[in-house]
């Protein structure tokens, strides 16, 4: 039990950072969500019909880098030794610097490539916890989850149904706390905001470690 609610935790903080991203790429570069792709393949879609060549250029260019993302996983993840939870956190922090600097230099569409770079890495290492299946980088299903788990307690009185749901709606919070402070810290610092992201990854690197230690725990006992 103790495992399960480290690894919820990780879970959590590790949303935080799912939606700074998502507040700081909206904020900060021209309304682009580099988190998911649903919205920008709808712009791809309309850039075409507009014959917007150079919007066109940019979508494929932030497709093709979140593919790579998820190629980048799937062959990491067969021949690395690591925990790809650790190799999220170290990805999302050479992004983090690749974003501030390439906002240093005036390149604000190009900053957000390293995000969509890194943000299906998280995606597909963070995807379940407390064997609840839920993304840490965008909304949509645990919105579903979370309101659907809700109206079977309410209708059944299942506890574990409530206990469910409120992990789903804890990992809103956490998200949606994320995107605020995203909100928050634009109105002072802009883009450079992107480089307090490294508070977040610490918290996150920290219930790391506090779930690996859990499970070394758990395995000494056996």
């Amino acid at each position: 039990m103790e495992i399960v609610k480290k690894q919820m935790t990780l879970h959590h903080t590790v949303s935080i950072i799912g939606g700074f991203m998502a507040g700081y790429t909206i904020i900060n570069h021209s309304d682009i969500l580099a988190n998911a792709q649903t919205g920008n393949l709808i712009k791809l879609v309309l850039s075409a019909f507009r014959g917007d060549i150079l919007s066109i250029g940019f979508i494929v260019l932030l497709f093709l880098t979140y593919s790579g993302g998820c190629v980048f996983y799937a062959v990491f993840r067969r021949y690395s030794p690591l925990s790809m939870k650790i190799v999220s956190l170290i990805a999302t922090a050479l992004a983090v610097c690749a974003t501030g600097l390439l906002s240093l230099m005036g390149n604000g569409y190009l900053a957000v490539v390293p995000i969509a770079f890194a943000m299906p890495v998280q995606w597909n290492a963070y995807k379940k916890a407390g064997g609840n299946s839920s993304a840490t980088i965008f909304s949509s299903n645990n919105v579903r989850q979370a309101v659907m788990l809700t109206t079977v307690y309410v209708m059944d009185k299942d506890k574990k149904a409530l206990r469910n749901a409120r992990f789903y709606w804890v990992t809103l919070l956490c998200f949606h706390s994320g995107v605020a402070a995203a909100c928050l810290l634009s109105i002072f610092f802009a883009a450079q905001s992107i480089w307090f992201c490294y508070l977040f990854i610490g918290i996150s690197v920290f219930a790391y470690y506090r779930y690996e230690s859990a499970k070394i725990r758990a395995f000494s006992d056996i």
